[in-house]
């Protein structure tokens, strides 16, 4: 399931690379040679979230790096929901090698991303508090103490191309819109 509906208690997930999201939505058994092309694969009114769209100078490791992030938690906003913006479900904590995508936004409305990023901790050693489904962006270490994230980004971020600079995510019937431009990181102190 890839759909950030808090009314149904779901969430979305991490997409892995075109590969496995192959594996999880058509229950391939295999497709590391290449016979799934982009254009197989279509997640209809979606926003997708991409590393590369936000992580600009900060770098992605599988390391405890200073400065780098190992995971993140992205947290889709609807700006046009009746009665003002709307947090949707939060997606897991998720690699920051992979994307996420979130399909239960709503054609015409516009949204905002908030990215909390991880240094110290994988994906799999963070838990959103209240449990795996419940759309919490707060996460948890495995002692149970709260995590903190090192980088935090806001999207979209400035668009060069857009009229006075600024962009927004508007959802589009049937088309996977991918951000493609976030702000300049803050660094979170503890």
């Amino acid at each position: 399931m890839f759909a950030a509906d808090r009314a149904r208690g779901r969430s979305p997930r991490p997409r892995a690379g075109r590969c496995a999201l192959a594996l999880a939505v058509l229950a391939l058994t295999a497709c590391a040679d290449g016979s799934n092309s982009d254009d197989d694969l279509q997640l209809g009114t979606s926003v997708t979230i991409d590393p590369l769209a936000f992580l600009g100078d900060v770098q992605c490791s599988g390391s405890d790096e200073p400065e780098a992030i190992r995971s993140y938690v992205a947290t889709l906003t609807d700006n046009s929901a009746e009665g003002g913006p709307s947090p949707l479900a939060s997606s897991p904590p998720i690699s920051c090698a992979w994307s996420v995508s979130f399909t239960s936004v709503v054609e015409g409305h516009e949204y905002t991303v908030r990215i909390d990023g991880y240094g110290g901790e994988l994906a799999d050693e963070l838990t959103p508090k209240g449990g795996e489904t419940s759309g919490n962006p707060e996460m948890l270490l495995p002692n149970g103490d709260k995590a903190h994230p090192t980088w935090t980004w806001a999207c979209p971020g400035p668009d060069p191309d857009a009229p006075g600079g600024a962009g927004s995510i508007v959802a589009e019937k049937d088309v996977e819109i991918v951000v493609r431009t976030c702000a300049q990181p803050t660094r979170v102190e503890p």
